[in-house]
């Protein structure tokens, strides 16, 4: 069994205290509100070490399916392509993913990702078998197939809570890069439908040049929402993204978003987090010399949080990271989390190259692996696109 949430107690004193530096960084004023959802963030949070990309280390994430009802442009598993013949069984689902998980320490939630979750008949029966290990299971989707029948049911499977995708508040825009007529206003329904079952609620927002100047309409849409949590990916050319690689953004336009996501914190309910963009916590820490924080700002979580599970039982250090560490279909997952390259040698910081290395900033960032994979192929480069300038690099 999983051990639970309050087990060992400094976890949640982690978890504090990086509400507490959010609220520093950003003069957050809404922590108050926020505490009195801890009974759902805590579970949420479970095992968190910190803050960092994907907003909370460490946790494992499941990509149950690369099938999917949409074809969106920027998606990192080729959802709807199907090019997984070889997904894994709802036996192997459990027997070689959900059981052996629970074998590994830091592991106490189970993100169950795709493609769709929705789309695979079992998701339900996976669910139910990852809450009976002690898994605090939550649910990454488009949100169009959640209709109030459906959020009900994952409700009574165990599911904690829903995070989903949101590209702009315009269905023109939304729809067309989803590639579904109507999908935003079926995702709205189905974020509803599962909030009125009490879920825990997260939006996920991809950033790029098409609706780069839409991120206050967003956010304050998942405000408006008391939406727990705002994540805001990066577009990252891999994938199907690798087609669209001129959506990415400059480092000027990632320096504007920092700053402009660091003072709609300030008012907001739901707590932002980047992906991909490790340098968020980096630049609002030396703005505001906060000193010694890497204790809690983990920055980039390539390897050193990210457990990713692709559907044919690869696991790789990040979703937008396509370098395998071993397959759960031959390797335990504490085998691979435990031992195994490149996890091993991304947890030492010494290991980057160029300015990421020489970087006072190295252990609250570290750069985004995937990006510096992308434009370059060497896991370990610098991140070219980095927003901080030199002299904020000196600082520590």
């Amino acid at each position: 069994m999983v051990k639970p949430f309050y087990n060992p107690p400094s976890l949640m004193t982690k978890q504090l205290r990086s509400a507490l530096l959010i609220r520093k960084l950003t003069g957050w004023t809404k922590l108050p509100w926020w505490a009195t959802q801890a009974g759902k963030i805590f579970q949420i949070a479970a095992g968190c070490q910190g803050i960092g990309c994907f907003g909370y280390p460490v946790h494992p994430v499941w990509e149950v399916t690369a099938k999917c009802n949409l074809t969106c442009d920027h998606c990192h598993a080729r959802g709807n392509e199907a090019q997984y013949a070889d997904e894994l069984t709802t036996e192997e689902g459990k027997t070689r993913v959900i059981d052996p998980l629970a074998d590994v320490g830091d592991f106490k939630s189970l993100i169950f990702s795709g493609g769709e979750p929705l789309v695979r008949e079992d998701l339900f029966d996976l669910v139910a078998h990852s809450k009976k290990r002690g898994f605090y299971p939550i649910m990454a989707t488009n949100a169009t197939l959640i209709t109030s029948t459906v959020a009900e049911k994952l409700k009574k499977t165990g599911l904690l809570g829903i995070a989903a995708s949101i590209d702009s508040m315009s269905d023109g825009t939304h729809d067309a890069f989803r590639k579904l007529p109507g999908a935003l206003k079926q995702a709205k329904e189905g974020i509803a439908n599962a909030a009125a079952e009490g879920m825990y609620i997260q939006i996920n927002i991809t950033v790029s040049k098409i609706n780069k100047n839409e991120l206050q309409d967003i956010v304050r849409y998942a405000d408006d929402l008391r939406a727990h949590v705002i994540l805001l990916y990066q577009f990252i050319p891999s994938g199907r993204g690798l087609e669209s690689a001129e959506l990415e953004l400059t480092t000027e336009e990632f320096r504007e978003e920092i700053l402009e996501a660091g003072s709609l914190q300030k008012s907001l309910h739901p707590v932002i987090a980047p992906v991909g963009l490790p340098e968020y916590w980096a630049l609002l820490n030396v703005k505001n010399n906060s000193g010694k924080t890497s204790d809690v700002l983990r920055g980039c979580v390539c390897g050193n949080g990210m457990f990713y599970i692709k559907p044919n039982g690869d696991v790789w250090p990040c979703a937008f990271v396509p370098v395998s560490g071993g397959n759960l279909r031959h390797k335990t997952p504490k085998e691979i989390w435990e031992g195994a390259e490149p996890f091993t040698s991304l947890r030492d910081r010494d290991n980057l190259k160029g300015i990421c290395h020489d970087c006072s900033q190295r252990q609250v960032c570290g750069g985004c692996r995937a990006r510096a994979l992308a434009h370059t192929g060497d896991l370990f480069a610098e991140d070219s696109r980095c927003p901080l300038t030199p002299q904020e690099r000196l600082v520590g």
